[in-house]
């Protein structure tokens, strides 16, 4: 399948699904993004717009699990870019499923933190944890990996066993872990997992948060971004990403953060025993794709993660 778009296709699509917006003037590729094709549409209108394209047409299950989860958080007023709209695909783009969302400016917050005073990165970190504390609070009634084409769960521990198949099927695959070090680490999941199953409600989590999917405008927190990854999950495994690449990193963001979201679940044991389930399944995920990928510093850390993961009691 060809992945050229050419200017006429996206002229074409913009003036059909969004006449209001005028003529496309300019359009460049956005590079951020690993799941799909992205460029920035200028308009006639003077308002720019982003179009998303999915690499396969095969994704369109996770298109439609994105559109999903936009839309919920227009609903539950999440500051996120707003969805204009969706197409399962057509002529254009080799029938790949395609959206638009509105563009927002801005800095990622990697890269504005480093110019702000004290006080505005206090009151960014906190305004972070407030928005993930407002997705958090979706409760779509049931687990899944994502919320169009995977199977709905009702427990926690139900949906974790199924993911845990899988990943083991695909380290058996990929050759990382001897057997028994993954059974070593099934066992210790679930042994966590059934323990706490009842506490654990379905929330809507971002599952990619660190400062590059945020965004920053006039030195503050303006919205999350890039929901690809979304599903209803246990909230606790945001908190994993974040820890790792957030709080571990930047001197006092965990306490801004949590001081916004309301609580700090890292400080309970239910909670530190909910985090260590996702962090396993983080790592256990991660090994496979950074060893496809071909990142080796990353599969080296996460190596290292793993090993220090298994040592600490379950």
């Amino acid at each position: 399948m060809s992945l050229d778009v050419r200017r006429t296709e996206i002229e074409e699509e913009l003036k059909r699904a969004l006449p209001a917006f005028g003529d496309m003037t300019q359009f460049r590729p956005l590079i951020k993004g690993h799941g799909h094709q992205s460029f920035i549409l200028e308009t006639s209108s003077k308002i720019n717009l982003l179009l998303k394209i999915a690499l396969r047409s095969e994704q369109l299950g996770k298109m439609k699990s994105l559109r999903q989860v936009l839309e919920l958080a227009a609903k539950h007023q999440i500051p996120a870019p707003k969805l204009l709209y969706f197409s399962e695909g057509t002529a254009s783009f080799a029938g790949r499923p395609w959206l638009i969302q509105e563009f927002l400016t801005g800095q990622d917050g990697e890269v504005a933190i480093a110019g702000m005073s004290e006080l505005q990165r206090a009151t960014f970190f906190r305004d972070f944890g407030q928005a993930v504390a407002r997705l958090h609070s979706i409760n779509s009634g049931y687990f899944s990996e994502d919320l169009a084409s995977s199977r709905r769960e009702e427990t926690w521990t139900s949906v974790v066993e199924s993911r845990l198949e899988r990943l083991k099927n695909n380290h058996l695959q990929a050759e990382l872990l001897s057997p028994q070090s993954i059974e070593s680490a099934e066992g210790a999941i679930l042994s966590i997992v059934r323990a706490v199953s009842r506490e654990v409600r379905p929330s809507l989590v971002h599952r990619d948060l660190y400062l590059p999917n945020t965004l920053v405008a006039a030195g503050r927190f303006r919205c999350l971004l890039d929901f690809e990854h979304a599903r209803s999950w246990d909230a606790l495994s945001d908190f994993v990403k974040l820890k790792m690449w957030v709080f571990d990193s930047v001197p006092g963001s965990e306490s801004e953060f949590c001081s916004g979201y309301g609580s700090n679940p890292l400080m309970t044991n239910e909670g530190r025993m909910r985090f260590h389930v996702g962090l396993g399944l983080e790592l256990l995920s991660g090994l496979v794709y950074w060893k496809t990928t071909g990142q080796s510093a990353m599969l080296t850390d996460y190596q290292r993660r793993f090993k220090h993961w298994q040592s600490i009691p379950s």
